[in-house]
């Protein structure tokens, strides 16, 4: 149930002094909150109806692809996959996107369930959505480039399925970027965290290799293919990077010609905008988000 008390929706401007260095370094303290539930080009209301549908997709889709592991009897193997990683990490960020969206739209424009978050988690759906974006990319570029035969897909339901976690899911986030009002940050302490967490994947599926004896994706399995595998690592590390930038340009240009539908004046102040004098509405109006 969501509360909206009066006093929430008198946020203090100068925010930025309350942030933890931690927290700036990691430009926290640059993301204006009314992202989280605004639209490009939709009202709130619209907003809570796509992502409610986005949402419910895909998360048939991963129960289903959970039940048809256990029929297969690979549900031991199901979370060894980056894909399915990646679907539950896109399945997450839209289930928070959607609760954050509908505590907006019944709040009148507050982000009241964000704010009220600690710090640490509302960094984390920064990064939630950052990586969700990036790693359909990859996850699709992968696939279809490198694993896809199409011989062992050989019923409807496992055709679905794999269009669903291997296409679908970059249309399910593609969509909420398009229309949401979610940009990407520019400082690299992002795009280092999404390729540290592909970096850290691989060397789980070599301990997966170590002690279940298979290797996840036969690309990496360096019995095969040797060095190639360390140069593989490298390539996909460099190209989430530049992904990430060109995402972010691109959700830049987006902005400029799609500004969200802000209803609020509500928004976290540049700290260079309210150092030593007092803040106000007009001042915050001028500040850079994100």
């Amino acid at each position: 149930m969501y509360t909206c008390p009066v006093e929430q929706m008198e946020i203090t401007l100068n925010q930025t002094d309350s942030y933890r260095r931690w927290q700036i370094i990691w430009q926290l303290h640059r993301l204006d909150v009314r992202r989280i539930g605004v639209s490009r080009i939709l009202n709130s209301g619209s907003l809570v109806i796509i992502r409610s549908v986005l949402f419910s997709y895909t998360l048939g889709v991963w129960i289903f692809a959970i039940v048809f592991d256990i029929q297969q009897g690979e549900m031991s193997g199901h979370f060894a996959y980056f894909t399915h990683l990646c679907y539950t990490g896109l399945l997450a960020y839209l289930g928070a996107s959607l609760i954050h969206t509908v505590g907006f739209w019944r709040c009148g424009g507050e982000p009241s369930s964000f704010t009220g978050m600690p710090r640490t988690l509302q960094l984390l759906h920064w990064l939630l959505f950052e990586s969700a974006l990036v790693y359909a990319i990859v996850v699709t570029t992968m696939f279809w480039g490198l694993i896809y035969k199409a011989k062992i897909y050989d019923t409807a339901e496992h055709r679905w399925l794999n269009a669903s976690v291997h296409a679908t899911n970059a249309v399910c986030i593609f969509v909420d970027a398009a229309v949401g009002g979610m940009v990407f940050s520019a400082h690299w302490t992002h795009p280092l965290v999404l390729a540290t967490v592909m970096v850290l994947y691989l060397v789980l599926a070599f301990l997966n290799k170590a002690i279940n004896g298979w290797f996840v994706y036969d690309f990496i399995d360096y019995e095969k293919h040797g060095w190639v595998v360390m140069g593989t690592a490298l390539g996909i590390a460099v190209g989430i990077v530049v992904i990430y930038y060109a995402l972010y340009g691109i959700l830049m240009l987006l902005d400029r010609m799609l500004p969200p539908k802000f209803t609020t004046e509500l928004l976290l102040s540049d700290e260079n905008s309210i150092k030593d004098k007092e803040p106000t509405i007009d001042a915050a109006l001028n500040v850079h988000a994100v």
